[in-house]
């Protein structure tokens, strides 16, 4: 779509692309440093902003538009048409669609999550893959766990706040593609999400394939060292390593059996090995789940 003309329509590209470089070298700041931004030359408070704030926005990036140019660039950003420019249209307005690569990790992840295939996720989706009982907040008794949980819910809400405890897929993807705009490389952002989610971008990559069942072996060796091979004490090790002592083992149990068990992988490793002994798929392994592992070996 041309604005004022193909020129015009050039140009506010170009200022749009200098702009998105600009928070790109801010590096993981950036988004924040525009929300301040944003909140500071909104004047009159209205969560908007005019063309003279727009202005100095733009200013406080080093980038100073002539007059036709800003009016061009406040006609890109300005969806809904209202003469002014909100955060969110702001975010729009800078940010790219998620590349293929960066999409299927985010859909992996969300799946991975959304174990129930609602398309939404709540706290009940979270409990078994987010453990809080190392969180200081929560061992301070500062926060309770699901307030913990809420905060983390948060985070993914969105621009328009609407902070109701649940994540649909719309807004799950929304967080990411806002974030993948100061994330300038396919192979960093991929590496991201396999460090946050603990899930590897190929399941059935050899390399993986190999490393889980290594895994496998491995840690159940050392859970029966522990044991003493003594099937009568595998439920104290199981307890030991539950936490929480919910009855279950979380993913971040799991992790950190893992490490105390003194076996170094990848934390995106520990996502395959994870699913395979949690054999009903609940999100987390249960004593039974646990012993007919160790003691049946049926992997």
């Amino acid at each position: 779509m041309a604005f004022y003309g193909v020129g015009l329509d050039v140009k506010v590209r170009e200022l749009n692309l200098q702009f998105k470089l600009s928070i790109q070298q801010k590096g993981g700041v950036g988004l924040r440093t525009l929300k301040r931004i944003f909140q500071r030359m909104d004047y009159n408070g209205n969560k908007k902003l005019d063309a003279s704030e727009f202005e100095q926005a733009l200013g406080a990036f080093g980038l100073f538009p002539k007059k036709v140019e800003l009016q061009a660039l406040m006609k890109y950003y300005d969806v809904d048409g209202d003469g002014n420019i909100s955060y969110e249209e702001f975010i729009r307005g800078l940010r790219d669609e998620l590349t293929e690569r960066r999409k299927k990790m985010v859909e992996k992840a969300f799946r991975m999550m959304d174990r129930d295939g609602s398309g939404q996720l709540n706290i009940n989706d979270l409990i078994s893959i987010y453990d809080v009982s190392m969180n200081p907040e929560f061992i301070e008794g500062r926060k309770t766990r699901e307030q913990i949980l809420g905060d983390f819910l948060n985070n993914f809400e969105g621009a328009k706040g609407n902070r109701d405890g649940i994540i649909s897929k719309e807004e799950f993807f929304d967080y990411y593609t806002d974030l993948s705009m100061s994330v300038p490389s396919d192979e960093y952002f991929v590496r991201m999400m396999e460090s946050t989610w603990q899930c590897p971008e190929e399941d059935n990559d050899g390399a993986v394939k190999a490393t889980v069942q290594m895994l496998l072996k491995e840690v159940r060796l050392r859970l029966l060292e522990l044991a003493r091979n003594d099937p009568k004490l595998v439920r104290k090790v199981f307890s030991d390593f539950d936490l929480n002592q919910s009855g279950h083992l979380t993913i971040d149990e799991v992790t950190n059996m893992i490490a105390k068990l003194k076996i170094s992988v990848e934390r995106k490793m520990v996502y395959p090995f994870f699913k395979i002994i949690d054999n009903d798929n609940s999100g987390g392994v249960e004593y039974a789940e646990f012993e007919k592992y160790l003691l049946q070996n049926p992997y």
